[in-house]
């Protein structure tokens, strides 16, 4: 064998190892990575009802925060960081500078994500949400439900999350909105005993009497009106 044919034998084995190596040290990260956004996970799945412990929503948001440097174009990971933020935003005391600052960050890290996956409509209606806390309902919250309602068109977190929306900015809601909230509250209403979300979401920013009042009409809510929860809630 000629010293050019061993020499293309033995850098033909060390591409094959540096391959090889690279891929061992990207499934490690991956590894690394999937543990991390898990603990994450599992961390805020210990956090219930209106008892956030601070303390627990760190851990979550270190444990995610490193999943998504090991991994930064996860999608799943980028979420789950704007979620952890988000919670942690709710029960800041930080000063209205910020809090934008943060609405901003949250916000970012979702058109991160959707941009990674356009097909996950629990990403786009939380896209929809942050921008609105920040502007109102405007055209591009509205463009933000209407891509979530493309991808995902009977998620019953896209139909409460536009409910959510609605009933924040009542006050100011364009005849578009309106529209909008009408008919995901039909849609809502289809899924049965998971429509209890609608209250919850009501009364966390203060529209109950508003969403008692419209579901009081019409056929399409009939199921809702005879239900505990409207009888508990609606007194």
């Amino acid at each position: 064998m000629s010293n050019t044919s061993k020499v293309f034998k033995y850098v033909n084995v060390l591409v094959l190892t540096l391959i090889t190596l690279a891929i061992c040290y990207t499934s490690l990260q991956s590894m690394r990575a999937n543990a991390w956004y898990f603990n994450a996970k599992n961390t805020l799945q210990e956090i219930t009802g209106n008892n956030i412990d601070i303390q627990q929503l760190n851990l979550a948001d270190d444990a995610i925060s490193l999943a998504s440097s090991l991994d930064p174009i996860h999608p799943h990971y980028l979420q789950l960081m704007a979620h952890v933020k988000l919670l942690k935003l709710a029960v800041s005391t930080n000063q209205p500078d910020d809090i934008a600052a943060s609405y901003q960050q949250i916000e970012q890290l979702l058109l991160k994500s959707v941009a990674l996956r356009e097909t996950w409509s629990e990403t786009w209606i939380a896209l929809a949400k942050v921008v609105s806390y920040q502007n109102g309902p405007t055209d591009r919250v509205y463009d933000y439900i209407q891509q979530a309602k493309r991808v995902g068109p009977y998620k019953i977190e896209v139909h409460l999350g536009a409910i959510e929306i609605a009933l924040m900015n009542w006050q100011q809601l364009p005849p578009k909105y309106k529209a909008l909230y009408v008919n995901e509250l039909k849609l809502a209403a289809k899924h049965g005993h998971k429509f209890s979300r609608a209250f919850d979401i009501a009364k966390q920013v203060d529209a109950l009497p508003i969403l008692c009042l419209s579901l009081k009409f019409g056929a399409h809510f009939e199921a809702v009106r005879n239900s505990w929860m409207f009888k508990k809630q609606c007194k």
